[in-house]
């Protein structure tokens, strides 16, 4: 019994805490895209590794002064993360993509590891 709690209770944290407080729910949203629970625990980890190398990506174009490719990872992780249904996700991807484009990088170094500890909090799933 105790291994089948602690299961439960490694489930139960399928809770992503947003920014604005709420918090989603993986099994429904596992629903809406018409996965069972342990598909969409490996989309989210795939999504996970992905998002992290597309950070990397953002990092450096940062460093080098090159906002096409910060907006051009920070729109591959918008595009996932709103597939996933990761709107806190994907509304700071958005906001960095929609700045990066027109060749403005203010702000991104705080929120890159803004964006970098929203997509490290799925990995406690």
């Amino acid at each position: 019994i105790s291994s089948y709690l602690y299961l439960i209770l490694t489930r139960a944290k399928f809770f992503y805490e947003s920014v604005k407080g709420d918090f989603m729910n993986f099994k429904d949203l596992a629903s809406n895209l018409g996965l069972d629970e342990e598909e969409f625990i490996e989309l989210v980890e795939l999504f996970v590794s992905t998002s992290l190398g597309d950070i990397a990506r953002i990092r450096k174009a940062v460093r080098d002064n090159n906002a096409a490719d910060a907006a051009s990872a920070s729109h591959s992780i918008k595009g996932a993360a709103g597939n996933m249904g990761f709107d806190d996700i994907f509304t700071r991807a958005r906001d960095m993509e929609m700045q990066a484009r027109p060749g403005n990088l203010d702000h991104f170094e705080d929120w890159v590891p803004d964006l970098e500890n929203k997509v490290n909090a799925l990995k406690n799933i």
